[in-house]
């Protein structure tokens, strides 16, 4: 793969198959553990677009662009949904976020683990928003 692109409608029946697609363009290089990380966390990261940047409403589809260069994998998801509210990404931590005792069900978090999981996923996490655009950019290296 050099690059790749796919198109992906904003609903929660297109995630799945759009993160299927994905994992069969993946670079050889990633093991299974990677290849499993990446897959969960670009489903989160579609799944948030659908759920929060469009809602109900529904919208343009969402762009999808992996490649690799430099000894990395790259990938670009744009959407012309809401925005992630400002700080919500920084604020995101897997070194603090996933430390819960799994046994107490009551003391499970209800949500707010999905940037955890992206950020945990890759080795770089950046996100902007301009003109209505809004781009996520996430490196994965060797």
């Amino acid at each position: 793969m050099q690059e790749s692109e796919l198109l992906v409608a904003p609903t929660l029946s297109e995630v799945a198959q759009a993160t299927q697609q994905v994992r069969a363009l993946l670079p050889d290089w990633l093991s299974e553990s990677e290849r499993d990380a990446i897959e969960l966390a670009l489903a989160e990261a579609l799944t948030n677009i659908v759920q929060h940047g469009f809602g109900r409403a529904g919208g343009q589809p969402v762009r999808l662009r992996l490649r690799e260069r430099g000894g990395a994998l790259e990938v670009d998801v744009w959407d012309q949904g809401r925005p992630i509210p400002k700080d919500l990404l920084s604020q995101a931590d897997p070194s603090t976020t996933f430390l819960f005792d799994p046994t107490n069900l009551a003391g499970l978090p209800e949500g707010g683990m999905g940037l955890a999981l992206i950020k945990a996923a890759f080795h770089e996490v950046r996100y902007g928003s301009r003109d209505g655009v809004n781009r996520l950019h996430l490196v994965r290296r060797m």
